[in-house]
């Protein structure tokens, strides 16, 4: 509790700005109040929130990662580098629900993949508004020995009401080109200094999974699986990780996607908690909003499915860091090889050899470079290897140049199609490949834009990668001009122009005889952004495409409109998207009228010390035939229902469905699919050593026979500072 004698020894920082809906240096009844103290080993924030009507507070018990814009939250951010490039979070909900990750600079967005289980966080409502506490322990911060530069530190407050607020304890102007630009800057005191050199730790964790597997055909198999986790920082700026038989199966399933009408593989979030630590060191940057995933070229994590083993250090110093990881791979994964106009997908079921580098100099106060390496030799000792470099250069304070250079080598040798299950990965002569990305980013008061360069040749391959295309040269803009507007009840108007053209190179092995136009789109289109944070988008998009060599250049017109809104205190979320027009079909190489719907929708209630929280997405999608029948139809839906025990306790039930049906027609064979998932499990877990979770699955793909599975898994660590 914040009234606690220790608490009063501490100065409070009251001097906080409103900057949502529009920037105020009154608060007015909103008053924020926060202290600092330093435990051994620890940062601890206690943070005091007024407010003039408490019953208004939305303090919904949430899962890990799902504090939304509806809910009454606090947020602590810490750049513990000092360079303004990244940014660790922890954001609290006046329930006691937490968010965390990483804030990327040079892309101005969070990541919430990272979970920092060792911060320890508490709520309590009061009766004229809220607290919370937090314990940040300097275990989970990453800084460098002895460092050079000031922290910067920033905590914001969100106020869900008929007006959405936002308030910070530093001034946050929209014309800056990202947020840590704003951050407060201080210097840590001797005493702090001193222990973040001192900085170790040891922490083992111990897991063990039963489970029994039901293949519906009247086989039944139960294994038991011992797993461990270690994490040894021996000095402040060293992390080692390492895991032997980690289970991985109760990680949350994926969103299931729409992917019948794309040739192209589907990129998959990391869940997974050993490749999350030090993500921004990695490099991994998710896909942009064209869907192009530059960022995951060199290393996707995704791409390793069964690791066994694994060993990983990470360092960082003041002017470089750098990532090495080695691990073995038991297989059971896909292997992606592209071209200019589709993915070909091998199934296979060999273990692998993984190796990934990553070493990051910071050339300069505004420049840094970074080289790469990364191996993965398959069981019969065939090889795709990569090196290259990426670096970055902030030209000034609104404009940034980005870009890298790839080079890879392959040996191995695949069919043209089909998969490799129980089938050794044949070698065969090596072929290189190039890619190289050049990109400008720049971040006005009123205008903003970011264009991009790409060439990625036909025989460019990493299995350690994500690399859904190739065989290609794309270049793309996107300029943005932010409207001012004298209307209240209008926060932010951004008319936009996207535009991007993708053209095939000449590849003789894969039919492409000439250079040709693979892909060309248009999309002028409007975003406005409410007081009350309720959003709305619309744009044309004017799509120009081929779906294969030589084919017909396809004309396609069509309307994007979406919008999202925050009802209330239950009906926290509503966000609905439709596209209208026309859709080129892939597989019969024609364009048909047809749509794609999507929507998500959130719904949140508490009963006395329970949560219950529903969350629904669904997707669905037509494309119709010449004679105006449904040439083809697919659609996919995931319902998640969660009783929230308490902060750290959940039962947890996920349906998921997805469909496909293909009309069959002259040069077309007609098909079909139905996959259902269902899970139920009990999640439990005390502190950041220990937890457990019982649960059952129930899974079937179309006709075949329903697979069952009962699992129980248990978690124990130790820690020592």
């Amino acid at each position: 509790m914040l009234n606690d004698a220790a608490w009063a020894a501490a100065s409070p920082y009251t001097t906080f700005r409103r900057f949502r809906p529009d920037t105020e240096l009154d608060v007015g009844p909103y008053r924020t109040e926060v202290r600092v103290l330093m435990e051994r080993g620890a940062l601890v924030f206690g943070i005091r929130a007024w407010d003039p009507n408490p019953q208004d507070v939305r303090a919904p018990l949430a899962r890990r990662d799902k504090i939304h814009p509806d809910q009454d939250a606090v947020t602590v951010w810490l750049d513990p580098t000092g360079r303004a490039e990244v940014a660790q979070f922890v954001r609290v909900n006046a329930a006691g629900s937490m968010s965390d990750g990483v804030y990327r600079a040079s892309d101005d967005e969070e990541d919430e993949s990272a979970d920092y289980h060792d911060v320890e966080v508490a709520s309590h409502r009061l009766a004229d508004g809220y607290s919370v506490e937090i314990r940040w322990p300097l275990s989970v911060l990453r800084y460098p020995l002895n460092g050079k530069l000031p922290w910067g530190l920033m905590v914001t407050r969100r106020v869900p009401r008929d007006i959405s607020m936002a308030f910070a304890s530093a001034p946050m102007e929209r014309n800056q080109p990202h947020m840590l630009t704003q951050l407060q800057r201080f210097d840590v005191d001797a005493p702090l200094r001193e222990q973040l050199n001192d900085e170790q730790h040891l922490r083992i964790r111990a897991e063990g999974t039963a489970r029994t597997l039901d293949d519906g055909a009247g086989t039944r198999e139960s294994t038991v699986n011992l797993g461990l986790e270690l994490q040894w920082r021996p000095r402040a700026d060293w992390v080692v990780d390492a895991i032997f038989r980690p289970d991985f199966s109760q990680v949350e399933l994926d969103e299931p996607q729409l992917a019948g009408n794309t040739r192209f593989a589907l990129f998959q979030t990391e869940k997974r908690t050993f490749f999350l630590e030090s993500s921004d060191v990695v490099g991994q940057v998710p896909p942009d909003n064209w869907d192009v995933s530059r960022g995951l070229l060199a290393f996707y994590s995704r791409a390793i499915t069964d690791p066994r083993w694994g060993l990983r250090s990470t360092y960082r110093g003041n002017e470089t860091e750098g990532t090495a990881l080695v691990l073995h791979d038991a297989g059971g994964g896909l292997i992606l090889r592209p071209n200019a106009f589709g993915t070909a997908s091998y199934a296979v079921d060999q273990p692998s050899n993984v190796f990934f580098a990553r070493h990051r100099t910071q050339v300069s106060e505004r420049s840094s470079l970074a080289g790469i390496l990364s191996t993965r030799e398959w069981s019969t000792g065939v090889t795709t290897q990569l090196a290259g470099f990426d670096g970055q250069v902030d030209l000034d304070d609104v404009n940034q140049v980005r870009g890298h250079f790839l080079q890879s080598q392959d040996t191995t040798a695949l069919p043209p199609h089909g998969d490799l299950a129980g089938q050794p990965i044949a070698q065969g002569p090596a072929q290189t490949g190039q890619a190289s990305w050049l990109s400008w980013r720049h971040r006005g008061d009123d205008w903003r834009w970011v264009a991009h360069y790409e060439h990625i040749s036909p025989r460019f391959v990493n299995d350690n990668g994500f690399v859904p295309q190739s065989g290609i040269q794309r270049t793309s803009l996107e300029v943005t001009r932010i409207v001012p507007t004298e209307n209240k009840a209008i926060s932010t108007l951004e008319l936009t122009m996207r535009g991007m053209h993708t053209g095939a190179l000449q590849d003789l092995n894969s039919g492409v005889l000439s250079p040709q136009l693979a892909g060309e789109l248009v999309q002028p289109g409007i975003w406005i952004l409410s007081a009350a944070g309720t959003e709305g988008w619309a744009h044309l998009n004017l799509d120009r495409a081929r779906t294969r060599f030589d084919g017909v250049v396809h004309q396609a017109r069509s309307l994007l409109i979406g919008g999202g809104i925050h009802p209330g205190p239950r009906l926290t979320f509503v966000n609905l998207e439709a596209t209208l027009g026309d859709r080129i079909d892939v597989d019969a190489d024609r364009v048909g009228q047809g749509y794609n719907l999507s929507s998500q929708v959130t719904w949140r209630d508490t009963w006395g010390p329970y949560g219950l929280e529903l969350e629904q997405h669904a997707s669905v999608g037509r494309i119709s035939g010449p004679n105006g029948s449904a040439a083809l139809q697919e659609s996919s839906a995931q319902t998640k229902l969660i009783l929230h025990l308490s902060a750290e306790q959940a039962i947890r039930l996920v349906h998921q469905n997805q469909t496909f049906n293909r009309a069959g027609e002259a040069n077309l064979t007609a098909a079909q699919s139905n996959t259902r998932v269902t899970t139920l499990a009990w999640l439990a877990r005390r502190g950041a050593l220990r937890g457990w979770s019982l649960g059952a699955s129930w899974a079937q793909e179309s006709a075949q026979a329903a697979k069952q599975e009962l699992f129980v898994k248990f978690q124990q660590g130790w820690s020592w500072h």
